[in-house]
């Protein structure tokens, strides 16, 4: 689908309202984490350096209610940079739920907090756990309603060896199109998933326009400098050493790096270096479900 054909299709699809709510999720972490919302992964990391970050989380809410958050603590790194046994007390993790809003000059309305989680506020001995699991709830009113993947068949009745090659396949068609920059058939792929996310955050026209134009896809980018490196190169990751993960009530599911510093993201990921020799890595969060009645693998997230 060309990319003139997209935006008509999309244009008739997203949905202005007169109060249009956004929801962020602010961390600060010490810990390696890894959070859900609604089951849905939206933010990890198992760097070996703190993390400040802050996600907009609407394409994680499908509807106006309870919404239910995740949170996974795991050691952070000695600094040999030897991943540590056990969490440590006196490190802290801490997250934030923020309800904003666009003002029409497109600055962020001031944010109010709807929900604030501090590990240090718990009554528990971290330094006794290897890991520490919790899940709150908060309340948000959102003027649409999503699909999702609350239609989706429940991927943990299927034959896992069967699913697994089926996933993998998937990847190799989708880190195909992005390693011989065929974006259209990219951007196709995604339509329906990015259908949901333009209407999560009530993107305008010109927004939309401007990601479904983008030489590559969205994802969560980490930028590094590296010396001597070839220019004008991009390098997409190989579909290897993963991990199958399912989500969503086993109704997602996507590919994981085994193990290292980037367990946790999407194994679908690939890295650009430009002429002076910045080097970005975007890892494209995509997670792949079966609609209730159909057959094949369809992106949703």
């Amino acid at each position: 689908m060309p990319t003139e054909q997209r935006l008509e299709y999309l244009s008739g699809k997203i949905i202005p309202y007169t109060n249009e709510p956004l929801y962020q999720m602010d961390v600060q972490s010490f810990f390696n984490f890894k959070i859900l919302i609604n089951g849905c992964p939206v933010y990890s990391s198992f760097d070996k350096f703190p993390v400040t970050t802050r996600v907009n989380i609407n394409p994680s809410i499908l509807k106006t209610g309870k919404q239910k958050i995740e949170i996974e603590l795991y050691p952070g790194y000695e600094k040999d940079g030897i991943q540590k046994q056990y969490l440590e007390n006196g490190e802290n993790f801490i997250l934030k739920i923020e309800k904003t809003g666009w003002n029409k000059d497109k600055s962020l309305i001031e944010p109010k907090e709807v929900l604030v989680f501090k590990n240090n506020e718990q009554k528990i001995d971290f330094s006794k756990l290897k890991d520490y699991r919790t899940s709150l709830n908060f309340d948000a009113p959102v003027p649409y309603i999503l699909q999702g993947w609350e239609n989706g068949e429940d991927l943990s009745q299927m034959d896992q060896k069967d699913l697994e090659l089926k996933v993998a396949s998937f990847y190799h068609t989708i880190a195909s199109a992005l390693k011989e920059k065929d974006y259209d058939n990219l951007n196709t792929q995604f339509l329906n998933a990015d259908t949901e996310w333009y209407q999560a955050e009530y993107f305008p026209k010109d927004i939309i326009t401007k990601f479904q134009t983008l030489k590559g896809r969205k994802g969560k980018s980490i930028t590094s400098i590296r010396s001597g490196s070839e220019p004008s190169v991009q390098r997409i990751y190989p579909i290897e050493n993963y991990v199958m993960k399912l989500y969503g009530n086993n109704k997602m599911v996507r590919l994981e790096p085994r193990d290292g510093v980037h367990r946790g993201e999407s194994l679908l990921s690939y890295t650009e270096i430009d002429k002076n020799g910045m080097s970005k890595t975007t890892f494209i969060d995509m997670l792949l479900y079966i609609p209730k009645g159909a057959k094949v693998l369809q992106i949703i997230r």
